[in-house]
């Protein structure tokens, strides 16, 4: 797999703070006050309510793939160090991506919440953050191979959908 990354202009790192404040005051939580794991529970409790089409603080159309997507990103940079990058993939797909220092991590937080809300699939991003948060369960990753671990971790849970 190709990757190319840059940084984000100063234009989109705005838009991203910003969506990440509004997302933060629907769930009500305090970007600074509290812990990051307290903030992905209640983001992955909206995806999953969301997912069953169960009362949450997001509405379907106040675009919950980047509301959710942004404020996970910053989860994972305020407990992980984390960065914000465009990043594009095989020449082809092209995405703002949170990417782990060492560069051997990456996800794609908006479009992974995106795809649960859409494809009714149960939700891993409490799961990935715990699992990152115990350093042991990911297993060693090169650096600089930008290994997509959502795509390990959504495997490990069995697929189901509403249907």
């Amino acid at each position: 797999m190709k990757v190319a990354e840059s940084p984000p202009d100063n234009e989109r790192l705005e838009l991203l703070s910003a969506v990440t404040n509004d997302a933060a005051e629907l769930l009500g939580v305090d970007l600074e006050l509290d812990s990051p794991q307290s903030i992905m529970t209640k983001v992955n409790d909206a995806i999953v309510a969301l997912v069953f089409g169960e009362p949450t603080p997001v509405a379907d159309d106040e675009r919950p793939d980047l509301l959710l997507g942004c404020l996970w990103g910053a989860q994972m940079a305020r407990q992980f160090n984390w960065y914000w990058a465009d990043v594009v993939l095989d020449d082809s797909f092209d995405e703002v991506a949170m990417i782990s220092p060492g560069k051997e991590m990456i996800i794609f937080p908006l479009s992974f919440v995106g795809a649960c809300i859409q494809r009714q699939c149960i939700s891993t991003v409490l799961l990935a953050f715990n699992m990152l948060l115990e350093n042991d369960r990911i297993g060693e990753i090169a650096p600089g191979s930008f290994e997509n671990i959502m795509l390990s971790i959504h495997h490990i849970v069995p697929p189901y959908t509403l249907e």
